[in-house]
């Protein structure tokens, strides 16, 4: 077992793959003899172009080959741009889950909610969702307190707003300094709040407590 980094190129192109191969199987002898890189957009340019229409650029052997791949990737993508990265290599994908373009980016999100609602199906199933698991009589107070809200009770954001209500929000907050416009204004030991410079001593901003 021989963990390797390795650069090919793709020569009608001119486009840069790079890869590493690690495990019980990793030989840097057989790459491009028996093994042709994991990427199935490699494979297909073999199919079409044939695997002499590569070149190989670089190769590597070193115990960290992923981990190497990985910041090399990561360190070419953010040096390039986007747009450079694409039209200098063939990867597409970097670890750790850059995603480069935007069908990539649609299929992986596709693929979360198949799995998402896969997941919910099976847990509906075997009758482990979470509503499921709540005795029958929580699930009627929770009802009933739902109902209540969009009755128009005087509970959070489902309080239903009158004019007597508006008055009496608007007594409460007379003589409350702490109001949109304020500013916090400090001596270095004292701190208020005031749309004003509080005196000539005071500043803009505030002095935390020692």
């Amino acid at each position: 077992m021989k963990p390797y980094f390795y650069k090919i190129k793709h020569k009608p192109s001119g486009k840069i793959y790079v890869g590493s191969q690690y495990g019980k199987k990793s030989d840097p002898s057989k790459l491009w003899i028996e093994y042709f890189t994991s990427s199935k957009s490699i494979k297909k340019l073999i199919e079409m172009d044939g695997k002499e229409s590569f070149e190989l650029v670089t190769i590597k052997i070193r115990n960290d080959a992923r981990e190497y791949e990985q910041r090399y990737l990561l360190k070419v993508y953010y040096f390039l741009g986007r747009d450079k990265f694409l039209n200098t290599f063939l990867n597409r994908n970097l670890s750790p889950g850059i995603l480069l373009t935007k069908d990539m980016i649609d299929r992986a999100n596709e693929k979360r909610k198949v799995s998402s609602s896969l997941a919910a199906k099976k847990l509906l199933n075997e009758g482990r969702h979470n509503f499921q698991l709540k005795p029958a009589h929580m699930n009627n107070i929770w009802r009933k307190k739902t109902s209540d809200r969009m009755k128009g009770n005087t509970i959070g954001r489902f309080r239903k707003i009158t004019n007597e209500l508006r008055t009496k929000l608007s007594e409460k907050s007379k003589g409350n300094t702490n109001v949109r416009g304020t500013k916090w204004w400090t001596n270095g030991s004292v701190n208020k709040r005031c749309k004003e410079c509080p005196g000539e001593n005071f500043k803009l901003g505030f002095t935390k407590a020692n």
